[in-house]
């Protein structure tokens, strides 16, 4: 550990007993419990709005966060005139949540609801979100066909793309349908440009800790205003891949959510609008149109292949949600 990582932990009151590398960050065992020291190129603005949803949610009683420890003298973040800039927060003991687990995928859907439920109505006005679904649905769609048109114009055509043709039709006619579809949501029409809710921003299994004292929620560095069924949708389809679009685990995620949080018809619409659309196809064909196109990886291929085979189970589950 270099010199000034040294002297910044002298400026807090905790004495190291361990300390281990952590994705990024350095690992601190301290007598107060587990910290995380980080390292700042720069302290953008988005600092300050994490610290005060972080804050929020500690009056809401959700104390398990990785809110942001101040130095001796009161500082957020510990800066040096060299320019190095360090930040200590709050960390947990404790195991990344496993989604394959049915307690792992409860305890982390239920964390969710009674994350967003105390992120709602945060601003006194409607905020705008940060770009409106539709359009990006309408230019995700747009740039499919501008690939596919692409590819059917060459002449020599490697297993990528000739199965990405194979499959285009099926994955662009489920784009089409969820834009139709969005477009006359309800619950889109209503919240799908302007809101006073937070999201996390990126919840997934990686920010997740689970502890003896319940769920710790970390990395708030996407949080935003925006709609919090996209927060879910997020999770939601990320868990799905993970465990093949089983309905029985479809089941414990929403019932576990809605424990906090309950799920009007018109918000249950349009979750299963979100989960509809390919973003998964989207993203590879948007990998390859921005990548080297004469060389594509082999894994780029395998999970094509996994998105082609998942889809009947997908489609299963989709006709589920429609049934509740």
């Amino acid at each position: 550990m270099d010199d000034k990582q040294e002297q910044t932990i002298e400026k807090y009151g905790f004495q190291v007993k361990n300390r281990y590398r952590a994705r990024g960050a350095v690992l601190l065992d301290t007598n107060e419990g587990p910290r995380l020291m980080r390292e700042y190129n720069e302290i953008k603005s988005h600092f300050a709005f994490e610290n005060q949803i972080k804050n929020h949610l500690l009056e809401k009683g959700m104390g398990l966060t990785d809110f942001v420890i101040p130095n001796r003298d009161g500082e957020l973040v510990t800066e040096w005139e060299s320019g190095e800039k360090y930040v200590i927060y709050q960390w947990f003991y404790g195991d990344e949540c496993d989604y394959k687990s049915r307690q792992g995928l409860f305890l982390a859907a239920e964390n969710l609801g009674r994350l967003h439920k105390n992120l709602r109505q945060v601003s006194e006005e409607k905020v705008p979100v940060a770009e409106c679904l539709l359009t990006k649905y309408e230019r995700h769609n747009r740039e499919m066909k501008r690939v596919y048109g692409y590819m059917k114009e060459k002449k020599r055509k490697s297993e990528f793309e000739l199965f990405a043709m194979e499959c285009f039709h099926g994955f662009f006619r489920q784009a089409e349908q969820a834009k139709e579809r969005l477009e006359k949501s309800a619950y889109f029409q209503e919240n799908g440009y302007k809101t006073r809710d937070v999201c996390h921003g990126e919840y997934n299994y990686h920010n997740l800790i689970i502890t003896k004292k319940g769920v710790a929620t970390t990395n708030f560095e996407r949080a935003a205003f925006g709609m919090q069924l996209m927060d879910f949708a997020y999770f939601f389809r990320k868990v799905m891949e993970k465990n093949g679009w089983s309905t029985e685990k479809g089941k414990v995620v929403l019932e576990a959510y809605q424990n906090e949080l309950y799920l009007e018809k018109e918000e249950q619409e349009f979750l299963s609008i979100v989960l509809g659309y390919p973003v998964k196809y989207w993203k590879l064909l948007n990998q390859y149109i921005n990548s080297k196109k004469s060389w594509i990886s082999n894994k780029n291929i395998e999970k094509l292949i996994g998105v082609r085979e998942q889809e009947k189970a997908k489609k299963h589950f989709l006709e589920f949600m429609t049934k509740l």
